[in-house]
C-alpha cells in the first residue's frame, strides 16, 4: 500500500484536495491511494473495525475525489467528493476477487484432517446466488503456525445481475498435512488476518 500522505499529491492532482466537500478530510492523516489528473482516491484506517459477522471485515475508509463530478461543466472541470465508503484492502487476484471468508460453523476444521472448510461470499452482484464452481485457491502456504491461503472468486458469465445479498458459498481448502493446531490465516486481505467463524448468518 502506498504510504505517502495526501499532502504530497503531485501538482496535477494536488488541487483535489482543494474540492467541494474535501474539507472534512485531514491531508496529513490520509494516504493516496491512487493519483491522476482527473481522479484521486485517498484512504484511511478506522479506528474501530466495522465487522458484519459474516467474514466481511472493514478497516479502512476510502474517498475518491474527482472532476468528473455533478460540479463540473464542459472544459471547466471541477473536483469534488464523488464516493467514500468503508472497505478492505486486498491483493490483485487477476481475473479473481476476493470475498470474505470465514470457517464453515457447520463442519468446523478438525485438528486431524487435511482439509479446512470454508464459507467464502463474493461481494460482486450475482442476484443473490452463491459463487458455487467459481471459488479457486490462488496460494496456500502452510508453516509449523499457520496455513495462509489466498482465496479468490472468478467472476460470473452473467448478463445483468441484481445486486442484493450473495449467500455464502462452501468450500473446502486441502491441505499437505494434518491441521493440528496451527492458526488458518486469510492472506487475500491486507494486512492478512485469521480466519474466524461467523457471528452472523
Amino acid at each position: 500500500m502506498n504510504r505517502r500522505p495526501a499532502s504530497e499529491l503531485g501538482p496535477e492532482a494536488l488541487p483535489a484536495l482543494s474540492g467541494r466537500n474535501v474539507d472534512q478530510f485531514h491531508a496529513e492523516s490520509w494516504l493516496i491511494a491512487q493519483e491522476s489528473s482527473s481522479r484521486v482516491m485517498l484512504i484511511n484506517k478506522l479506528a474501530e473495525p466495522k465487522d458484519d459477522g459474516t467474514g466481511d471485515i472493514r478497516d479502512f475508509v476510502y474517498v475518491i475525489i474527482s472532476t468528473d463530478s455533478m460540479a463540473s461543466e464542459p472544459g471547466k472541470p471541477v473536483w469534488a467528493v464523488v464516493e467514500a465508503s468503508a472497505c478492505t484492502p486486498t491483493l490483485d487476484l487477476g481475473d479473481l476477487r476476493a470475498g470474505a471468508v470465514t470457517l464453515d460453523p457447520s463442519s468446523r476444521p478438525d485438528p486431524n484432517s487435511n482439509s479446512v472448510p470454508l464459507l467464502v461470499t463474493e461481494f460482486d452482484c450475482n442476484s443473490g446466488q452463491n459463487a458455487e464452481g467459481r471459488v479457486e485457491v490462488v496460494k496456500l502456504v502452510e508453516t509449523d503456525t499457520t496455513v495462509e491461503v489466498v482465496v479468490g472468486v472468478r467472476r460470473a458469465a452473467l448478463g445483468a445481475a441484481s445486486c442484493q445479498s450473495n449467500p455464502p458459498t462452501p468450500f473446502t481448502v486441502h491441505l499437505g498435512r494434518p491441521l493440528g493446531d496451527r492458526a488458518v490465516v486469510n492472506a487475500a486481505v491486507v494486512p492478512s488476518r485469521e480466519i474466524a467463524l461467523p457471528t452472523r448468518r
